[in-house]
């Protein structure tokens, strides 16, 4: 059965993937041609956007799509003529392209079913030989609905009736057609060798199980899969399927060939590239398959998606070699100390080296992509603090332009400000545009979204689901935003094989897994959500205090510097010092009652032994853990609980605030001559304090505290149900008897 393999540290790139589809009875005289057509669109694949040609080739497919360093693969199921003429063509590239083989059949049953023998009788030779030299690392038998759960032994089986004799061509049939469907599904593009143009005359959509003709593969990819046949869809979106490619390829004249006649080559066409239905633009027919603004529609998908796989693997952040190659323990941590003495050295209770592979690659793409989040994440929080920094320094220039007239300055400071506060706005312009050039925030979220569906496609094939994450959650990301889907799709295959390796596990490293999954997945999303909305709530609680706290004082400056704007009376030192005095006592007294509170102060006790040893970063780090904690620590929780409570502590310190600032520019009246006036030392306060404001509510919006607390809540309440129910299926033989254990892992999968 096929592994994806990946260089020797495993590291896996998501690849590029083309199918094959066509007829069996090829004329071997098109056989250069094609293969030779087949090779120009990997070559198309790989080129560069910006080297096109003139020649009509190239006109049909449009500019090179510059997959340089995402790996190409092919799926073939492998039947004689189209599938195998693909295949020789992509091994021939340079390169050569990996070719994965999702066949009707197991391998041995396939070389003497009906495709390659007739009466005992082989009918092509080199075709079975062919086939037979295929690495068998590289197959896998593409299982039906109702196949989910058989052994190979056990499929085997079942279909020795039906792979020959006209008893079994009904089923035999189905599984052809289930083999094209899974090549058209799991395809970006599918190529499509057939002698006739490419449409609904099969009627394909229709009665899936009755037709697994090329052309009405072809048409299922444009128009979208019929459920029903295979068990795991990976889309439900026809846009995500891709285009297809059609080559025009006769058959071989035959005896026997009746009244149908062979199209004359001259009036097909040679090649045609076919977008999805649903990616035309509105008021352009189905039937108008070469309109201008409908390939010109497609292939802008179809370009973007291969932008990001290609910007995915150029990506070039320094990943730690050490945790990507303990991404598997970490993952299932459990079932890897249970099972360190497992054979080939697998952290993993497995019972195939196979589905070791695919855990293992599983779990290192997940970690080097959510290292790719973290750090855009990172990269953007520092942008969103520069860009407000820059914001601030900015109106603190333009106050001081406006509102410094020391007439002792030597140099004219308010226009030194104004150029100044200029130039900290053009910065913060031109900031935020390379930023945007970068695509940073769109990668970190894309990223983020890839490695939490590589998280629960980890679990899901670790736990034998044998289900798709792709197939059943981010269903709405439609357009260039599919490759997504693609990307956790395939890096999971292939589904059905690893829930059947699975189920060949003992009784008890079932169990030893599934509790694995419960304590490190369920149990660790929850604790992870759960401390994510305290640390949301505490940062909403603060800049929101922030906000109205520094709003409400610029307010209060502002209306005592506009009615006291005269000077002071007789004293006018002793009052700015009783002023200063008064706002500072309340201040220290709201400290005070603050650390009072129970827990408090054992908290700060515990953090001294820390603190002697900090670096630079980390006390940076705890400064601004010290601006979030600051509203707490001046607003008591004793009164905070009480009705108003939040209320009268926010006048408290509006009060104590404005107090301060104005005893402070009258207590510096005079003492430095350099210093503007204490009615413009106030003015450039007030809207300093109104800038911060303004500022600490932008900030709310821009992190959306308010939303991601609601969508973590609802995270956070999922998997706390989750686990309540997976711990009544553990618990369920304890409960039921031993004798019913057998049932516990059906149960719990």
């Amino acid at each position: 059965m096929a592994t994806i393999a990946g260089t020797p540290r495993g590291f896996f790139k998501p690849p590029f993937i083309v199918g094959i589809t066509g007829h069996m009875d090829l004329d071997p005289a098109s056989r250069d041609r094609i293969k030779s057509e087949i090779k120009h669109l990997f070559t198309w694949l790989r080129a560069s956007p910006r080297k096109h040609d003139s020649n009509e080739r190239s006109f049909i497919l449009g500019p090179g799509l510059g997959l340089e360093n995402t790996p190409i693969i092919l799926l073939s199921s492998m039947a004689p003529g189209a599938d195998q003429w693909a295949t020789e063509a992509a091994k021939e590239m340079k390169p050569p392209l990996r070719v994965l083989a999702p066949l009707p059949f197991l391998k041995d049953q396939y070389l003497e079913a009906s495709t390659f023998k007739a009466g005992g009788v082989c009918k092509d030779e080199a075709a079975s030989e062919f086939l037979a030299q295929f690495p068998d690392d590289d197959v896998f038998v593409v299982r039906l609905l109702d196949e989910t759960d058989l052994d190979d032994d056990a499929l085997r089986a079942k279909h020795k009736d039906i792979l020959t004799g006209p008893s079994g061509k009904k089923e035999r049939d189905r599984r052809y057609a289930a083999a094209g469907e899974y090549v058209a599904a799991y395809s970006d593009i599918l190529i499509a060798l057939t002698d006739k143009p490419i449409g609904q005359a099969e009627n394909g959509i229709a009665n899936p199980d009755e037709n697994s003709g090329a052309r009405a593969i072809a048409e299922l990819k444009r128009r979208g899969v019929t459920p029903g046949l295979l068990p795991i869809l990976p889309t439900l979106s026809w846009v995500d399927n891709g285009p297809v490619l059609h080559l025009y390829a006769p058959r071989k004249s035959k005896e026997g060939w009746g009244d149908a006649v062979q199209p004359d080559a001259s009036e097909a066409k040679l090649l045609e590239l076919l977008y999805p239905y649903d990616c035309r633009p509105p008021g352009i027919s189905e039937k108008e398959d070469h309109n201008p603004q409908w390939l010109k529609a497609g292939h802008d998908i179809l370009k973007a998606i291969a932008e990001h796989l290609e910007r995915l693997n150029t990506e070039e952040i320094f990943i730690d070699p050490a945790r990507e190659d303990g991404a598997f323990v970490e993952m299932l941590p459990a079932a890897a100390h249970c099972w360190a003495e497992a054979p080939e050295n697998r952290a993993v209770p497995l019972a195939s080296s196979r589905l070791g592979a695919t855990l293992d690659r599983l779990a290192r793409l997940r970690r080097r992509i959510a290292d790719y989040s973290a750090y855009y994440n990172a990269h953007l929080t520092r942008l969103k603090r520069a860009l407000f920094g820059l914001a601030f320094a900015s109106a603190l220039s333009f106050a001081l332009a406006d509102n410094w007239d020391a007439k002792s300055a030597i140099l004219p400071a308010p226009q030194i400000f104004f150029v100044i506060a200029i130039g900290l706005t053009l910065a913060a312009w031109i900031v935020y545009f390379c930023f945007k050039k970068t695509g940073a925030a769109e990668r970190c979220e894309d990223y983020r979204a890839i490695a939490e569906g590589l998280r629960v496609q980890f679990y899901w094939t670790a736990c034998g689901s044998g289900e798709s994450v792709a197939s059943n959650y981010l269903l709405r990301q439609r357009g260039e935003l599919g490759w997504i889907r693609k990307v956790i799709s395939f890096a999971g295959l292939p589904y059905e094989s690893n829930r059947v390796r699975f189920n060949q596990l003992s009784p008890s490293r079932k169990r030893t897994v599934f509790q694995s999954i419960r304590e490190t997945w369920i149990g660790g999303q929850h604790a992870y959500f759960t401390k994510a909305i305290e640390e949301l709530s505490l940062q909403r609680e603060v800049f929101s205090t922030y906000a109205q706290v520094l709003l409400w004082t610029g307010l209060v400056l502002f209306a005592f510097f506009f009615f006291f704007s005269t000077n002071s009376p007789a004293s006018p030192r002793r009052v700015a010092l009783l002023y200063f005095l008064a706002g500072f006592l309340i201040l220290a007294m709201l400290y005070r009652e603050s650390i009072r509170h129970p827990g408090r102060g054992m908290k700060d006790e515990g953090n001294e032994q820390e603190e002697k040893n900090r670096t630079s970063a980390q006390l940076i780090s705890g400064f601004r853990k010290g601006l979030f904690t600051l509203p707490k620590r001046l607003l008591p929780e004793r009164i905070r609980l009480c009705k108003g409570g939040h209320l009268i502590l926010k006048i408290l310190m509006i009060g104590a605030l404005s107090l301060v600032v104005i005893g402070t520019v009258y207590l510096l009246k005079g003492v430095l001559p350099w210093l503007p006036s204490p009615y413009k030392l106030g003015s450039i306060f007030k809207y300093l304090a109104l800038a911060g404001g303004v500022l600490c509510g932008a900030w709310m919006e821009v992190s959306f505290f308010a939303e991601h607390i609601r969508q973590y809540a609802s995270m956070a309440s999922l998997f706390q149900a989750a686990g309540l129910r997976f711990d009544d299926y553990l618990n369920w033989p304890e409960q039921s008897g031993k004798h019913r254990e057998d049932g516990l892992e059906k149960h719990a999968v």
